[in-house]
């Protein structure tokens, strides 16, 4: 079998990876295998697509190809399977020049299992008439559109970022070309002009064995996977010889002649601030030497608040923008565009020419480049490129093969592609005089496209007036008649659509084992007393390092130092304070052996020493978002081996010695005031944010980090800044003092020990440039600050318990509902909990079929997070939220009555997702690191993942019976649980009315502003 695939290309990506690409000379199919180590192995199917108008023929077959296949005729049939693959489910996502199907799963067994019907449905899908009514579009009994697609794009179709980018696009390929197209469809579209032949046609034309490619990641062979291939070769072969066939992309792109100016209107609420996209023509997608060293240059540009554009645009008092970056779109003629983020209204017309000015500053000599940055730049990048196979190492050769794929002829170029670092080390030898040369070249002398996001209220409200008659005028063309015959036509298809597959089809795919999955090595060490892991000293003698110190040998190329800073005792007028002291930790001065280190310097030094920086409020948090165990402040540093003692140096100058002065605390603050203009106009931002001030009390850093409370308490901020400087510097200073007392500070360090003592003394650099200075005495950080489930407003609280909030530039509607639940990571009732969940949200499960399959919502989710004694339950994008909500309510209520019982098929196909999810958090090194770091905070040993599976594997229907009735009850009852919604203006009182129904009484908020404040 293996005979019949030719190995195109061998190659050692970057000196880590083996990567091999064979061809089938049978059929023409494509198979890239790269040996990623780690638990998961992971497939991404990718044909070449392309189209010329915007009916979104392929976004709505990639929705079309998973309602079932020729051999295996049922919609979900393939999810299903899936399932039980140790995967949860299988995904897929629609871009401009392809299409790509995803699955991944624990171990390579159920990968190899799932592989051939997978591609039975990418080959030859059924394509129903049934399935497009609910999956693409249809209007319902009500006279409204909906379906699947159609929820999705109304959800993001007139964003300002959506209209702004795709006028980009419009503007930046003109005449014929396919570039320009709304791949996704435009509602209009949907509505009048796609139809199921013409995705059949397109299916046609570019659903071939010769056109796809199979990018495979993780621990499996070559042979396994043709044996796997082998039966399905066979089938393509009886088919026949294949029609001619043209690759997609291959007609020439008509140039871009005149650079053009175009201001795109966008509906929403606040019209202070709108965007600015900027784009020219880019190097080809073949030619990787240049494309890499432009991405080179806008890192340079925008990269860090001393770049160029960052520094000309932001960090100003009067600033242009609050955020500046890049992105590049690979393409026969790609394209590269600058985003200015927040641009205030009065503004908007100045970018160009700003802009302008500065680059041919730079191009004339006038600023001349600064080679030192330049070299860091590069390093930076190259150091990039190892982390990425360490943190993300699946998609990273995703998409290499992707691009490869689609752009290249040789296989000198696939190596290119797989070995970027040998392009970044040659950039390095480069003189000022190349980066001039390119940036006159792409940028100075070319033609550009300049998009002015425009908000605007009166569009917001014209658009929701226009929405309403058209929809007035359509529920009235058609009539009574009309409407009923469009129920039954929904109806008919639904029924058509929910055609079981056999059981025996389900009962009879085997679900693999856990046994041979292949974790990543992890040892902990840590200076707490009575820690099981305590002591260390073979490795570290951590005993000597007086405040909480933890460490994990793995093995890994970098150093992660994560500082983490209990919050619990800062004082209640100090706490408003974190974010932006979380902010301006990296921005500021510092003072060295009596020296003061002006902030620019620290900046471009901090990004020569290291490869990352982060800080946050909890785990994975954001500006205004606490993330996980939200009273810590986390502040992160990660380098490589060779600059470990550096590290060191640098927690110690940024914990203690930064200078805060007032110039940065006002710019770095007006930065972070402008950027909630745009989170305003976010329907899930503006959920979770109304639906936190329901949870939490005053106390909870929650409450005082969130967007529109920061957003007064910063402007507050700046105005004292300008009359008294000295008492905002003072607070901060007494923040700091609190924060890095050493009550409150614990270490946690990542890295592979045999390499950093090889490298040098590994106890030196903590005795040198950290313990003395700050930390005399033995000070242990065992407490672990208060878990969020502490700070939840009580039960009898006055607070109401629902919230429905209007904002214009919100199309669909956005629902989020919680109610206490379990509160401790080892509670007995936790692994059942997370079955039930799957049993009623997997793909192709009860809510999947009833909500999304409806074309009700397009994204719902249930979720328990302990930390925060939180049951979640989720309904985004919703066209229809009360009728979603009513669906979901009537699923649980049939389960806790017992008018719908689980059978055995779903509880083990529900386990078998369960386990994957679990495995999943430890898919790299460093997530397996994270996973321990988190450990101390859950209160788990380091074997808590391992046992938590056999725990999952031992779940029964009576479990799920017991934690039902205690849990999904009361996330249903409107008398336990809270619940926020996100909506259209227009929708306010539709919906209010609707869940009335459920007993759910929700309090207008008259707006953002009054609402939080």
């Amino acid at each position: 079998m293996a005979a019949h695939f030719e190995k195109t290309c061998s190659v050692i990506s970057n000196g880590v990876v083996p990567v091999n690409k064979y061809r089938s000379t049978r059929t023409g199919l494509q198979v890239f295998i790269a040996q990623v180590e780690g638990p998961l192995v992971n497939g991404f199917f990718c044909l070449a697509t392309e189209a010329h108008d915007d009916d979104g023929l392929p976004h709505t077959l990639e929705h079309l190809i998973f309602l079932g296949s020729e051999k295996y005729p049922y919609k979900g049939v393939l999810d299903m399977l899936a399932n039980r693959c140790l995967a949860q489910g299988t995904n897929a996502w629609t871009d401009t020049d392809h299409t790509c199907y995803t699955v991944m799963t624990a171990g390579s067994q159920g990968f190899l299992n799932l592989l051939p019907i997978y591609l039975d449905h990418v080959l030859y899908p059924t394509l129903t008439d049934a399935g497009y009514v609910t999956e693409v579009h249809h209007v319902n009994g009500e006279g409204e559109d909906a379906g699947v697609v159609y929820c999705e794009m109304q959800a993001r179709e007139n964003s300002g970022e959506s209209r702004s980018h795709l006028a980009m696009l419009r503007a930046m390929y003109p005449g014929h070309c396919g570039y320009k197209s709304e791949t996704g469809g435009i509602m209009s579209n949907l509505r009048t002009s796609t139809s199921n032949a013409k995705v059949r046609q397109y299916h046609k034309d570019f659903y071939r064995p010769d056109n796809l490619c199979l990018i495979i990641t993780g621990q499996v062979t070559p042979e396994e996977v043709f044996k796997a291939l082998e039966p399905f070769e066979e089938k393509i072969m009886a088919k026949g010889a294949l029609s001619p066939y043209v690759r997609p992309w291959q007609t020439p792109v008509p140039p871009l002649t005149e650079s053009v100016v175009q201001t795109m209107p966008f509906p929403s609420d606040d019209e202070a601030n709108g965007m600015v996209y900027m784009a020219w023509r880019a190097p080809k997608a073949k030619d990787l030497y240049a494309m890499a060293a432009l991405q080179v240059l806008m890192e340079y540009l925008t990269d860090t608040s001393v770049a160029p554009l960052q520094r000309d645009f932001v960090e100003i008092k009067n600033p242009f923008c609050s955020k500046v970056r890049y992105s590049v779109i690979e393409a026969s003629e790609s394209c590269v565009y600058i985003k200015f983020d927040n641009v205030p209204k009065d503004k908007l017309s100045d970018i160009k020419d700003r802009l302008f000015a500065t680059l041919e500053g730079m191009a004339s000599g006038k600023e001349a480049v600064d080679m030192e940055r330049m070299a860091s730049v590069l390093h930076r990048r190259i150091l990039e490129c190892l982390n990425h196979m360490e943190e993300r190492p699946h998609d990273t050769f995703a998409f290499m093969g992707i691009g490869d794929f689609l752009y290249c002829d040789t296989m000198d170029e696939l190596e290119q592609r797989l070995n970027q670092v040998e392009n970044y080390k040659k950039q390095v030898k480069e003189s000022d005089s190349f980066w001039k040369e390119l940036l006159k070249r792409y940028f100075i002398s070319a033609k550009s496209v300049t998009i002015l996001g425009e908000p605007s209220q009166k569009l917001a409200e014209s658009m929701m007036e226009e929405e309403k008659q058209r929809i007035a005028k359509q529920q009235e063309e058609l009539g009574e008649a009309g409407l009923k015959k469009a129920a039954d036509v929904v109806l008919k298809a639904t029924e058509d659509n929910e055609t079981e597959p056999p059981v025996n089809m389900i009962s009879s795919f085997p679900v693999p084992g856990t046994d041979s999955i292949h974790f990543h090595p992890i040892n902990r060490h840590s200076n707490l007393l009575g820690n099981q892991e305590a002591g260390g000293a073979e490795v570290m003698d951590l005993k000597q390092i007086p405040f909480t110190f933890q460490l994990d040998d793995v093995h890994t190329n970098f150093v992660l130092f994560s500082v983490l800073l209990d919050t619990s005792s800062v004082p209640a007028d100090l706490k408003p304070y974190l974010p932006l002291f979380m902010e301006i930790i990296f921005e500021s001065p510092v003072m060295r052996d009596g020296v003061l280190i002006p902030y620019e310097d620290v900046v471009t030094q901090l990004a020569a020493d290291t490869l990352s920086t982060e800080s946050s409020l909890g785990f994975k948090g954001a500006r205004f978002r606490c993330g996980q165990f939200s009273q810590l402040a986390l502040i992160e540093v990660k380098v490589e081996v060779e600059k470990y003692t550096k590290g060191v140096q640098w927690l110690q100058e940024l914990l203690y010695q930064t200078q805060f002065v007032a110039d940065r605390l006002k710019i770095v603050a007006n930065k972070m005031t402008n950027d909630v203009a745009r989170l305003k106009r976010d329907g899930r931002t503006v959920a979770v944010a109304a639906l936190r001030e329901l949870n939490y009390v005053k106390e909870s850093n929650f409450h005082v980090t969130s967007m529109m409370r920061q957003q007064k308490f910063l402007s507050s901020v700046v105005e004292t800044l300008d009359k008294d400087p000295v008492s905002v510097i003072e607070d901060m200073k007494s923040l700091r003092e609190v924060l890095t007392s050493p009550d409150n500070l614990r270490i946690h360090m990542a890295a592979d020990m045999k390499k950093l003592k090889e490298a040098g003394d590994v106890q030196l650099p903590w005795q040198q440039h950290f313990v003395g200075k700050n930390i005399k005495a033995q000070s242990k950080c065992d407490k672990l600050g208060k878990f969020a489930s502490q700070l939840l407003c009580p039960a009898s609280s006055d607070a109401p318990l629902g919230t429905i909030v209007g904002v214009g530039s919100v199309e669909s509607a956005f629902l989020i509902q919680t109610v206490p639940c379990v509160s401790s990571f080892s509670d007995p009732d936790l692994p059942a909990l997370m079955v039930y969940m799957e049993c009623l949200c997997a793909l192709e499960g009860p809510m999947w079929k009833q909500i999304r399959g409806l074309g009700l919502a397009y994204h719902y989710r249930m979720y328990c997070r302990p930390e925060e004694g939180l049951l979640y339950f989720q309904l985004f994008k919703c066209t229809h939220v009360v009728n979603a909500y009513k669906q979901a309510l009537e699923i649980v209520e049939g389960y806790l009555s017992g008018q719908t019982t689980f059978d055995p098929v779903q509880l083990e196909t529900a386990i078998s997702s369960v386990l994957y999810e679990v495995i999943e958090r430890e898919e790299t090194v460093a997530s397996t690191s994270h996973e321990s770091l988190l450990s101390y905070f859950r209160e788990t040993d380091q074997n808590y993942n391992r046992n938590l599976l056999s725990h999952i594997t031992m779940v029964t229907v009576e479990d799920l019976m017991r934690v039902g009735e205690r849990y999904m009850q009361p996330l249903f009852d409107s008398g336990k649980s809270r619940c926020a919604v996100c909506c259209q203006p227009s929708k306010l009182d539709e919906i209010k009315e609707g869940f009335k129904t459920f007993g759910r009484e929700l309090t207008v908020m008259p707006s953002l502003e009054e609402g939080f404040l």
